[in-house]
């Protein structure tokens, strides 16, 4: 195993490390004294820091879901159509699983854990404010005629189910590029929901601008960094 220094932000270092062992082994099998000897730390200092593993998977959802509200945020400024609203986020949700893969891979499969103590009421809170920014823009949609949904809550729902379960299945060198995934599943959802007034090119550009808007979102980790 390869000793990494230690910098000046140990913190960030920590919570960087303790995702990639998450993503790898799980969280029941990932130890506080692992991380320390990669990190040439003592275990006491992770404590100091954190105080448990708990805390650890905490700080880790906290900092992964900053980012994509941040992400969000930034979606809702740049693009004003519900359109393009909509293919930004499920681009932003699958991009997350190749350049934000290891926290991805620990918050959405340990979710379970979650559900357990402290943790609950403020993952729970999160989870609810980011699923409520697309039922919004579904809902803004079909006021405004472009989309039709009777229910926007349960097809954010599916859009969620979709995307976020990518992790199940995608692979950063597979065949197919987060930028192909994300444009098929936008053309599939969008068939459901626009109908005929999403077709061929005029689709293409909207699909196209709006991964370009989620690209430039400020803080974003470049692609392929996790």
């Amino acid at each position: 195993m390869t000793v990494r220094p230690a910098r000046a932000s140990s913190r960030d270092a920590i919570l960087r490390v303790f995702a990639e062992h998450v993503a790898q082994r799980g969280y029941a099998d990932t130890s506080l004294g692992d991380i320390a000897a990669e990190l040439g730390l003592s275990k006491g200092t992770i404590v100091h820091h954190f105080r448990s593993k708990e805390a650890l998977l905490g700080e880790l959802h906290e900092a992964y879901f900053g980012r994509r509200f941040a992400e969000a945020e930034f979606i809702l400024a740049e693009l004003d159509d519900p359109v393009g609203r909509l293919v930004a986020m499920i681009y932003a949700l699958l991009a997350a699983h190749r350049d934000d893969r290891a926290a991805s891979l620990a918050c959405l499969r340990e979710l379970i854990r979650y559900f357990e103590g402290e943790l609950n009421d403020f993952v729970r809170q999160q989870r609810v404010g980011y699923t409520q920014i697309v039922v919004d823009i579904l809902a803004d949609g079909a006021r405004r005629g472009v989309l039709h949904t009777s229910d926007p809550r349960m097809t954010a729902f599916h859009i969620f189910g979709m995307c976020n379960y990518a992790w199940t299945w995608y692979q950063p060198d597979g065949s197919q590029s987060v930028e192909e995934i994300a444009s098929r599943f936008a053309r599939e959802i969008l068939g459901g929901l626009a109908g005929d007034t999403e077709q061929g090119a005029a689709l293409d550009d909207r699909i196209a601008s709006a991964i370009a808007t989620v690209q430039r979102a400020p803080g974003r980790l470049p692609a392929g960094v996790s």
